[in-house]
Formats: C-alpha cells, structure tokens, sequence
C-alpha cells in the first residue's frame, strides 16, 4: 500500500514539473467605457450660446483690499475660461487618474457627479457637477486645482453657473505664508 501511495505521489509529481511550451493568450481585457462628463465642450457650447446672445461681460477683480470693475468682451475673459477648459479630465490619458461617484441631493434637486484623484500628483484635486435631477442639464461645475510653481503652492477654486457667469480664486502660498489672494468674478450680461 505503501509503495503504491508512493508512486502516485512520483507521478504526480513528475505531472507538474513536466516542460511544456504552450502559449498562453493573454487574458482579454475589457475596455474603459466610463465616460467622464466633458467639461470642455460644456464650456465651449456655453461660450456658443454667449456669443450667439452677443453677451458682454461684467468683470470685478478683488485682489486684497482692492477692488476693479469693467466690462469687456469674451477675448478679455479667455484666460479665466481657459482654466475652466483645461480641467477638462474626460479624455482617457486623464481619467484613469480619477475616480467618480455619483449621488442624489435632495436639498438642490440635483444629481452630484463627482471626481476625486486616485493620487495626489495631478493638479485638479476636485470636480463637482451638479445636474437638475428633471432635465439632466448642468445647473454648475466646480473645480479645485493645486500645483506647485517654484516654491510657491497656487491652488484655484473655479465655480460656473450655467448662463449666468463664472467666478476663479486664486491663492498663492510661499514658505513664508501667502503672497497672493485675488478673485476674479464674471457675470454674462445678456441683451
């Protein structure tokens, strides 16, 4: 009984450690098919919509105890909407850095789409979206950036609210505390 036992055991054995050269296919994996809401082309169709109203825009810049004001056009604005635009982190090359998470908010009558990096490397740190629960159409986006510049941590908030305007802060920290506090509101004036 013994040696019986003990020539199953050798076989066995021998089974598992035979050579074989079969090729293994690689395991299919499946494609990415979550979407992230396109911030970009949301921006790009509001500025449509502006355009086509022939908007003028109501600017008021607080930095500190100073406050200015001017009505200007939408080239003057660019480079606030420019921001909006690159916190765009729908493309595939950005979104494998986020995670989404979705929920009802029954105070705002909205659906929260929100995105939160998976590593703290990448410089939009947050986005909300808030959409009207009735009609799915964006009612704001907000968006939290920081990234390093020299020694100096910039860190923006961004809020947009759907046909009405936009508002950045801007906060620049150095070693030795903050050097820069300014806010730039925009509200899109209609004819």
């Amino acid at each position: 009984m013994k040696s019986l036992i003990l020539a199953c055991f050798v076989c066995v054995m021998a089974a598992a450690c035979s050579n074989t050269n079969e090729k293994k296919e690689p395991a299919n994996v499946a494609a990415d098919t979550t979407s992230f809401y396109p911030i970009a082309s949301y921006i790009q169709s509001q500025l449509k919509y502006f355009d086509s109203m022939h908007a003028t825009y109501s600017v008021v810049t607080t930095e500190g105890t100073k406050k200015d004001s001017t009505t200007t056009q939408v080239t003057q604005v660019m480079p606030v909407i420019q921001s909006f635009i690159n916190a765009d982190i729908s493309d595939s090359v950005q979104k494998k850095n986020y995670n989404e998470s979705v929920f009802r908010d029954a105070g705002t009558a909205s659906f929260n789409i929100n995105y939160t990096p998976i590593n703290t490397g990448v410089p939009v740190r947050n986005v909300d979206i808030l959409m009207d629960e009735q009609t799915s159409v964006v009612k704001r986006i907000f968006v939290r950036k920081q990234y390093l510049n020299k020694d100096t941590t910039c860190t923006e908030q961004l809020s947009w609210k759907t046909n009405e305007g936009f508002t950045t802060s801007i906060s620049k920290e150095t070693n030795n505390g903050f050097s820069l506090n300014k806010t730039i509101t925009v509200r899109v004036i209609l004819p």
